[in-house]
């Protein structure tokens, strides 16, 4: 593996209740939440649990409705999406489109602790949906 290869940044788990989720990992495993942050821009909360180099990031939706919400509805929590870390979300994106994957969005969006991320559409990747992310600082 070269320093360019992707590597997992974190394992999103759609949760109801950010403080619940993060209580009952913290009893079942001692894991602890390193951080907490609003993303506006996405609608959640979102509380990261380092594991070795990658991390769990417990997603709570900021209001009913939205595709987050509906996630939710339809299947409770879950595991909602993969990440990885990525060292250019731009190149990524071309690269993943040159392999005739499906992307949501045309342009990297903002994302949670100052990244650039972009998605694949689970249709592309057998039903997981993929988080491409770009640290705009060293890890």
């Amino acid at each position: 593996m070269t320093a360019e290869s992707p590597r997992l940044a974190h394992l999103a788990i759609m949760v109801r209740r950010l403080e619940d989720a993060e209580t009952a990992l913290r009893l079942l495993t001692g894991l602890v939440v390193e951080r907490r942050e609003d993303v506006p821009s996405e609608g959640v909360r979102v509380g990261f649990v380092p594991v070795g180099r990658g991390a769990i990031e417990l997603v709570q939706p900021i209001g009913a409705g939205g595709p987050l919400g509906r996630f939710l509805d339809e299947r409770g929590e879950a595991v909602h999406h993969l990440a990885l870390a990525v060292p250019n979300v731009i190149d990524a994106m071309l690269g993943a489109r040159e392999a005739g994957l499906r992307l949501l969005d045309p342009s990297p969006r903002s994302g949670a602790d100052g990244t650039r991320v972009a998605f694949i559409h689970p249709r592309s990747t057998h039903g997981l949906l993929i988080e491409l992310v770009e640290r705009r600082s060293a890890p």
